[in-house]
């Protein structure tokens, strides 16, 4: 198995990644800890909207309306257990998404030189 190296701009911040654990729909999804903005437990949906024939979920925070979608591209669960928040930026820009999820396990770890470390962080750097 092929192994990768964090990127350079993380690298030196720590010998090990953090990640959360969602499970959804039975499906475990491994996000970086560092590209988790919140977790809601219990969301309730402000309104739900229709993109490209799917169903998707927001959120109202103040300014902020966050999309919920289903990771695996299917209608949104309207009750899931959590929202996991997630953040991403393109050049100066910076938005908020969010999964549903059934269970989120927080406090796991892998060494930077794990082989697995890459394909998780690959999206979100």
């Amino acid at each position: 198995m092929k192994t990768f190296e964090l990127p350079k701009s993380i690298s030196s911040l720590a010998n090990e990644l953090q990640i959360i654990q969602m499970v959804w729909q039975g499906v475990p999804v491994q996000i970086p800890k560092f590209a988790v903005y919140a977790i809601i437990e219990k969301p309730i949906f402000d309104q739900i909207v229709f993109r490209n024939s799917r169903q998707i979920g927001l959120l109202h925070f103040g300014r902020y309306k966050i999309p919920v979608l289903d990771p695996f591209r299917g209608d949104i669960d309207f009750h899931p257990n959590f929202a996991l928040i997630i953040s991403h930026s393109r050049g100066n820009c910076f938005g908020l998404y969010g999964y549903p999820a059934d269970h989120i396990e927080s406090d796991m770890q892998l060494s930077s030189s794990h082989g697995s470390v890459f394909r998780i962080v690959k999206d979100y750097v």
